[in-house]
């Protein structure tokens, strides 16, 4: 399941978790399926091991994925004194994505950067960066599976998680076979998927779908139906009796992409804090990972995302503008093409 290219960086962090004894692992801010499913299943793999491990959370483990991670005390404190042998960051395009700064002693403490995202800043003493896998869990499943290290049906269900979530139920396009073959090897585990269904088709709760029928009544078209844009403001949520975390729970960002004719998307929101936040998505090739690296953010050409400390409607006009201009570039391409 390991890419070949790749296999000499996997042998070499393979024999680095193998004579590291302390072992932490982090990913990024606000933690979606990927990353907390990629740590809480590297995390117990490491510990079935015996191996001595923390992991690190800035904002904490969501409520909503809580039911996969171990019972273990989450490091949250922005500057973590490290002593540990490794650290290993996942799901991450850059180390600041994780929100903590890491003191380490660098000939002591080796770090290792595993990501799929193609913005990713290569910031690791190590770097395994597989831009065609569906998600981190797929690379965790693969590079668990290959060091023979513990994979049994608790760390399958952490890494299926990831799995489902991030390649979009396995329908995001151009997903590569390996991404079935992790399934497989998850599935082979026994383990009961049961509760990721549930979570997902039947875990919201009426906050969420409040956030999905304001999205749905208040978004507007531009580019001939293309671009969907929405913008929720701290007052809209108010009145629905939701806050920010409702807004990723309701759905809206791959919904907005389910009309015949829109092929992308940008939500543009505020937290409680006053910090607004970009989310794009796409389908027939358009690039938005391009908008969110131009607006400090990153990801994947088909989702990605970005935030800054700015007033939502200022955000908005930019993140607008930039998209209506990706939107009408990708089909002057297209239409120049066909001549």
């Amino acid at each position: 399941m390991l890419p070949t290219n790749l296999l000499p960086i996997a042998s070499e962090i393979i024999t680095l978790i193998g004579n590291s004894q302390r072992i932490l692992v982090a990913a990024h801010l606000r933690p979606d399926g990927d990353a907390t499913g990629s740590v809480s299943g590297l995390v117990k793999s490491l510990q079935k091991a015996g191996k001595q491990v923390d992991a690190a959370l800035l904002d904490g483990v969501p409520e909503r994925f809580a039911f996969v991670f171990p019972a273990i005390e989450v490091m949250r404190q922005p500057v973590i004194e490290s002593n540990h042998d490794l650290i290993i960051i996942l799901d991450s395009g850059d180390e600041t994505r994780t929100g903590f700064t890491f003191n380490r002693d660098r000939q002591k403490t080796c770090l290792i950067n595993i990501d799929h995202h193609a913005s990713n800043t290569m910031f690791g003493d190590i770097n395994y960066v597989d831009t065609g896998a569906s998600s981190t869990c797929e690379i965790i499943a693969a590079l668990i599976n290959h060091a023979a290290l513990p994979f049994d049906s608790e760390v399958a269900l952490s890494l299926m998680l990831g799995l489902v979530t991030d390649s979009r139920s396995f329908q995001n396009e151009g997903l590569r076979h390996t991404a079935h073959l992790a399934a497989a090897k998850i599935l082979q585990t026994g383990v009961d998927t049961s509760p990721i269904l549930n979570m997902l088709n039947s875990g919201r709760c009426e906050a969420d779908l409040r956030v999905q029928g304001f999205g749905l009544s208040n978004f507007r078209l531009e580019c001939q139906n293309r671009l969907a844009t929405l913008i929720i403001h701290q007052s809209d949520l108010k009145k629905l009796n939701a806050s920010f975390g409702n807004v990723f729970a309701s759905g809206l960002f791959n919904l907005l992409l389910s009309m015949s004719e829109t092929f992308a998307s940008v939500t543009i929101f505020e937290r409680e804090d006053g910090m607004s936040f970009c989310e794009f998505r796409s389908r027939g090739g358009i690039d938005v990972k391009e908008v969110a690296v131009a607006m400090g953010g990153g990801g994947h050409v088909p989702a990605s995302g970005c935030s800054r400390a700015a007033k939502v409607d200022e955000l908005a006009e930019e993140a607008i503008r930039l998209m209506v201009k990706q939107v009408e570039t990708f089909y002057a391409k297209q239409e120049s093409a066909c001549r």
